[in-house]
């Protein structure tokens, strides 16, 4: 079932102002907005694109204000919110319904009494390119069964009525009037209109983009291309072209009028720059009438006018077409995966199944749907830009001229950020869960290229950005690529990428070795590694203020550690089975690497074991000695497939990491007894970087969590005969999927369709309202790896499985 929301709450201002909606493109672009039709974010717009010659992505058309005549009456449909906190207009009480079909956004508009009309508008994007496409059509109601125009042979009539005659005469024609608000600019950046921004309008016709020959069905093409002329700004021209049926009168109207000061309210809350000033390059006017035929689409393009829009019918299909492509990302998901074993054999991987939910009417239609939420959410952080090719293997320097098609994994919404770290930590849920083998090693092989002394940089560079020192700020975005490798190497058995990758990730282990920059080196005395530089945060906890770091964890930080000892593990691993192919001439990194493994292994657990507390200091060794804070960051010395930690801790480590940092929604970064506590997010940038890692929840935390509570159970149970009984794997995926449900509710809030990731420590857990965070990949990917895990145990024993 679709996401859906009846006239209750569509006139309601309080609750659709705060439900957001979202369509990507697929190379970094997107639309979005809110359910009333407000922007409340600068972020929000109905086209922002992504092209490589640019750093941020450009929002170009922020929105639409439509006006309906009909029955004499006009019906003003938008809603803009002013400085001074104005409505006007607010069309929103308009809104019957608003549902979102496939991820897709369709708005439902009531006008008229009883014997009047609904108005339709859906908005999508084409997968693959720069274009946002918003339909309009009217809907028949409940008394004018049959009253719709109808092809009758070459000339098509209706009673004695010729079409034309029909479209203006039908008693629910009306003539819809479309305010398209303008702008170009950085999508996080409000723009104060002066005289040196200036359009240039070019009115367009049908002759300016289609031949006679290509027209197929006759359809009226009006609009304009804009260009926005700012000597400090690099810009380029966009299009907005209305397309209709040619007795529609489809006309545009050139204004060239400045709006100004549209309120942004999350902005002003976070007491940013939250006034933006809009321009109307024109109108568009058309008559609409029921039927497919009487459809008015808006394209909004910075491309030349797709071959498949030439015609009415073929855009017709455009719609269709993405929501079955939404609709088989499902599907290809639940398909068992294929490959060769060491024989040559066949062998099926294992297959992801749907998981019943108990909490929803139906537990099957429930978990399919839930299920479906998540794989579209994922597919939504995977985009596929053009990019300039690299000069040589270390990315240094680009050449503008070249460009080739790579995959990247943005973080956030709408930050819009590939940061290293969180692509590695995101790939196997993201890609690998969802069947997208292909795409988890292009990000692999982009990111390959970018190692420099052992480490990576924080973030995909934009493609005018030559790496320096200064973004490699980090200790452990290398380690997590072994762990990512890792993943897809076991999910697609493509060890051919092992041979290519090895010697370049032994040359990184040495450089963990022998110390690399930012402080980062092995101490000799115990074989632990130390992330220690003054005024930087080299872990995931790397907020700032004022650039200084908020949770500096210097010293032997126990993640970082963690890390470490399962790149080492994995390096062993491959060296023993490159050596046993015949790929190495010697044993060296087989046996360095063993005595590497003993010795971190023997330190971790003597210097991390916090004997008063029955649990794992955060950090040893910093700056103030060890650090005994409880956070989450101590569950990954055991949710890796090689654990650092000796099996007999870990039920006393899971012990004290629920008590003191489980909530429905993921982990407490900070146990809420510690001083330095903090339990809400606000909303002013400092403050919501001063309580990102001091206390706020993450979902993705449920990932490492989820891993321990299962590898524990099974640990506990080793020696019994109950370790493989049904009943026993029941109860293991029922528990895990307890766990899961309460972010169900999620997909119905806030951004809907996605999942906000971070959340308030104290309940009721409000999501972060920051618009860098409203939604995370990180967290969907644990959802999605936290899902296969327990249908992997599921599957196993299904004839013994309960009915739900």
């Amino acid at each position: 079932m679709p996401i859906i929301f009846d006239r209750n709450v569509c006139c309601d201002l309080n609750e659709t102002i705060k439900r957001e909606w979202l369509v990507t493109n697929g190379l970094g672009g997107y639309a979005a907005g809110t359910v009333a039709g407000v922007l409340t974010r600068l972020q929000h717009g109905l086209l922002v694109v992504a092209p490589p010659e640019v750093s941020t992505p450009q929002l170009l058309l922020a929105k639409i204000d439509e006006e309906v005549l009909f029955d004499e009456r006009t019906y003003y449909l938008g809603t803009n919110e002013y400085r001074d906190g104005t409505l006007n207009p607010a069309g929103f009480v308009h809104l019957e319904t608003f549902r979102l079909e496939e991820g897709f956004p369709v708005f439902t508009y009531h006008l008229g009494g009883l014997k009047g009309i609904m108005l339709e508008k859906r908005i999508w994007m084409p997968y693959g390119q720069n274009t946002t496409c918003i339909q309009y059509r009217v809907l028949r109601t409940a008394n004018d069964e049959g009253f719709v125009y109808k092809k009758v042979g070459l000339q098509p009539t209706y009673g004695s009525l010729r079409y034309q005659e029909f479209a203006h005469n039908a008693p629910h024609a009306l003539t819809l009037t479309l305010l398209p608000f303008a702008t170009h600019r950085p999508h996080t950046t409000a723009l104060q209109h002066d005289e040196q921004r200036q359009f240039s309008i070019q009115v367009r016709c049908a002759e300016d983009f289609i031949d006679a020959d290509a027209m197929g069905t006759k359809a009226a093409i009006t609009g304009c291309t804009l260009h926005m002329q700012d000597e400090a700004t690099e810009t380029f021209p966009y299009h907005i072209l209305a397309l209709a049926h040619q007795d529609s009168h489809a006309t545009f109207l050139p204004a060239g009028i400045w709006y100004w000061n549209f309120l942004r309210r999350h902005e002003a809350s976070a007491g940013s720059p939250a006034t933006d000033d809009l321009y109307l390059p024109g109108v568009l006017r058309a008559t609409l009438w029921p039927g497919e035929d009487a459809a008015l689409t808006l394209i909004v393009t910075t491309e030349k006018l797709p071959s498949h829009y030439r015609s009415l019918e073929k855009l017709r299909r455009s719609y269709p077409q993405n929501v079955e492509r939404q609709r088989r990302i499902f599907s290809h998901a639940l398909e068992p995966e294929r490959y060769f074993g060491e024989g040559g054999e066949a062998v099926h991987a294992q297959q992801l199944r749907v998981l019943p939910l108990l909490t929803t009417p139906d537990p099957v239609t429930g978990g399919e749907e839930y299920l479906r939420q998540l794989l579209q959410a994922a597919n939504r952080f995977l985009i596929r830009p053009h990019y300039p090719r690299p000069e040589h293997i270390d990315n240094q320097p680009f050449l503008m001229g070249q460009t080739e098609r790579i995959s990247l994994l943005l973080s956030n919404y709408y930050q819009m950020t590939p940061t290293t770290r969180d692509m590695l930590i995101a790939l196997p849920g993201l890609l690998l869960v969802t069947g997208r083998n292909d795409d988890a090693q292009t990000v692999l092989r982009t990111l390959f290229r970018l190692f420099r002394g052992g480490l990576l940089p924080d973030r995909f560079p934009p493609s005018d950005h030559r790496l320096s020192d200064d973004d490699y700020s980090n200790a452990d975005a290398g380690l997590w690529f072994f762990y990512a490798l890792d993943a897809y190497l076991r999910a697609s058995r493509n060890w051919s990428l092992l041979e290519e990758f090895y010697h370049r990730l032994a040359d990184c282990i040495e450089c963990y070795t022998r110390g690399t920059s930012n402080g980062i080196y092995l101490d000799p005395d115990d074989g632990l590694l130390i992330a220690s530089q003054p005024g930087k945060a080299l872990t995931w906890m790397n907020a700032l203020v004022d650039g200084i770091p908020v949770t500096p964890r210097a010293g032997k930080p126990v993640e970082i550690n963690a890390l470490w000892y399962h790149a080492l593990s994995l390096m062993h691993e491959w060296s023993q089975r490159i050596g046993q192919h015949g790929q190495l001439r010697h044993n060296a990194f087989f046996y360095k690497h063993g005595r590497l493994l003993e010795r971190c292994r023997a330190s971790f657990e003597q210097r991390f074991w916090h004997t008063n507390g029955g649990y794992l200091y955060d950090v040893v060794d910093g700056p103030s000695g060890n650090d005994a804070s409880i956070r989450p960051n101590q569950l990954f010395a055991f949710a890796f497939r090689y654990p650092v930690l000796n099996p007999s801790f870990h039920q006393r480590i899971l012990d004290v990491v629920t008590e003191h940092l489980l909530t429905p929604y993921g982990l407490r970064t900070l146990s809420p007894h510690d001083q330095a506590y903090r339990s809400r997010l606000e909303q002013t940038p400092d403050e919501h970087a001063r309580t990102l890692h001091q206390g706020s929840t993450w979902i993705w935390l449920l990932e490492p969590y989820i891993t321990t509570l299962l590898t524990t159970h099974r640990n506990s149970v080793s020696h019994n005969s109950s370790q493989n009984d049904p009943l026993c794997q029941e109860y293991l995926w029922r528990k895990g999927l307890q766990m899961l449900e309460p972010t169900k509710e999620l997909f119905s809030q806030g951004l809907l369709g996605m999942n906000a990731g971070i959340f308030d420590g104290d309940s009721p857990h409000r999501p972060s309202r920051h618009s860098h965070f409203q939604a995370s990949a990180t967290g969907t990917a644990a959802l999605l790896r936290c899902y296969e895990m327990l249908s992997h145990i599921r599957t196993a024993y299904p004839e013994y499985a309960l009915t739900y």
